[in-house]
């Protein structure tokens, strides 16, 4: 049982995280840089008007997503972003899971799930990936990595094989040029990306095994950004269960944006983005942004705090 002054300690970082949160969501454009954003949606068609509202707000040049929930994309999501001038890759097969990537510049060298030669990442419309022009060619991927359910189900020895098989394909990735992986792990990284590290004792998202299957992948060459930029114990939650949690910041940081270590070096801060969050008929995930100074001449160097 937590004592007294535990109890208090919990009490004021869930305060001091919950006054932050305004601050924390982009409120326009990043002029001069290079915004991507990633969101697990929930629903692509249910998400369409806060899609909307988020890319006139934000003006992100990508946006990755996950749990499109659809085989093809909405009509209502559709005439959203073409009406704001974006392009878009998808895959999904029906009512679950879905990823996509919407992208202000051309989008070619277009690779998705049954494209890959590989059982785990073929298997379901999990991974989509394509090259832009940001303003050099950079490769985009936006993943929704298995759930997992419970340590030792099937669908748990699949997410680690996921894992591992992304491992390998981001290597081959970053052996072609610049790189961004973004979306929905289902890994939370260490104990300070959850709440609380009791409840969550035995349970997938923070095995030993699922936060080393994300480390290698991130070890193979990429930087977590959210991490670099604000330390990697900063409890920057992007996801809550519906209900009395986000209200109580009950969370999870589950989604991450990793780029290579050269974009790395532009990185100008990251968001997440209370604004969609905490209005009307949420998805469960906030989505998470990152700005990159777009001349790399001029960009500033922040500082390393991902081992901190």
């Amino acid at each position: 049982m937590p004592t007294n002054s535990e109890r208090e300690a919990r009490r004021r970082r869930r305060e001091a995280a919950l006054a932050l949160r305004p601050s924390m969501s982009p409120t326009g454009p990043a002029d001069g840089h290079f915004r991507v954003a990633t969101w697990n949606v929930n629903s692509l068609n249910v998400r369409a008007a806060a899609l909307r509202r988020f890319l006139e707000r934000t003006g992100a040049d990508v946006v990755l997503l996950q749990e499109t929930k659809s085989a093809t994309i909405s009509p209502s999501a559709t005439k959203v972003l073409e009406a704001l001038g974006y392009h878009v890759v998808h895959a999904g097969t029906g009512a679950y899971n879905g990823v996509a990537i919407a992208s202000t510049r051309e989008l070619t060298s277009v690779v998705a799930s049954s494209d890959f030669g590989d059982e785990h990442l073929d298997r379901e419309p999990r991974l989509i990936s394509a090259v832009t022009q940001a303003p050099s060619p950079t490769r985009l991927v936006s993943v929704y990595v298995p759930h997992g359910r419970e340590i030792g189900h099937w669908h748990y020895e699949y997410k680690l094989a996921f894992l591992e098989a992304l491992e390998d394909q981001v290597a081959r990735w970053l052996d072609e040029g610049s790189l961004i992986v973004g979306g929905d792990f289902n890994v939370a990284p260490t104990n300070s990306d959850v709440f609380h590290p009791a409840p969550f004792a035995g349970h997938t998202h923070v095995s030993s095994a699922e936060r080393e299957a994300l480390d290698r992948l991130v070890s193979a060459g990429l930087v977590d950004l959210d991490a670099r930029r604000w330390g990697a114990h900063e409890r920057r939650f992007t996801f809550w269960r519906h209900g009395f949690h986000y209200e109580r910041n009950l969370g999870m940081r589950i989604d991450l944006l990793l780029a290579d270590r050269g974009l790395a070096a532009r990185l100008a801060t990251t968001w997440i983005d209370h604004t969609e969050r905490g209005g009307e008929r949420p998805s469960d995930h906030a989505a998470l942004l990152a700005d990159f100074v777009a001349d790399p001449s001029t960009a500033e160097v922040v500082r390393d705090h991902q081992d901190e």
